[in-house]
C-alpha cells in the first residue's frame, strides 16, 4: 500500500516579504541616530502630530467613501509614530507602519500573480 503525502502547508507571504525586509536591513548598517532629528524634535514632533491627524481623517473619509487605500493608512502610521517623544509608543507605532507596509507589499504580490 502506498501512503500518499498530505499536501504541504501553505506557504506564509509574510514570510517572503520579511526576508526582502531583512535582507534591505542589512544594507543599511549599524548607524545610530535619534528616531527624530534636526534642531527642533519638538517642532517636529507638532508637525507630524497635524500631520497624523490630517492622514487619519483622509484615511477616514477615504472608508467612508469605500475609496480606502495604503497609502493613507501608511502615512497616518508613521507621522503618528515619528510625534512620539515617548519611545514605547513610538516603538509600537514603528512596528504597525512596518505591518501595514508588509501587507502592502503582500497584496502588490498577489496582484502580480493573478495577473500573470
Amino acid at each position: 500500500m502506498t501512503e500518499t503525502k498530505a499536501p504541504g502547508r501553505r506557504k506564509d507571504p509574510a514570510t517572503a516579504v520579511l526576508a526582502e525586509v531583512k535582507a534591505e536591513r542589512k544594507l543599511l548598517g549599524n548607524e545610530v541616530r535619534p528616531l527624530g532629528g534636526g534642531l527642533r524634535p519638538e517642532r517636529a514632533r507638532q508637525y507630524y502630530r497635524r500631520e497624523a491627524d490630517r492622514w487619519a481623517e483622509i484615511a477616514f473619509a477615504r472608508s467612508l467613501a469605500d475609496k480606502a487605500g495604503w497609502d493613507a493608512e501608511l502615512l497616518a502610521a508613521l507621522n503618528a509614530a515619528l510625534a512620539s517623544a515617548d519611545s514605547d509608543t513610538a516603538r509600537a507605532g514603528l512596528l504597525h507602519v512596518a505591518a501595514l507596509a508588509v501587507t502592502a507589499v503582500e497584496q502588490l504580490d498577489q496582484l502580480d500573480r493573478e495577473a500573470a
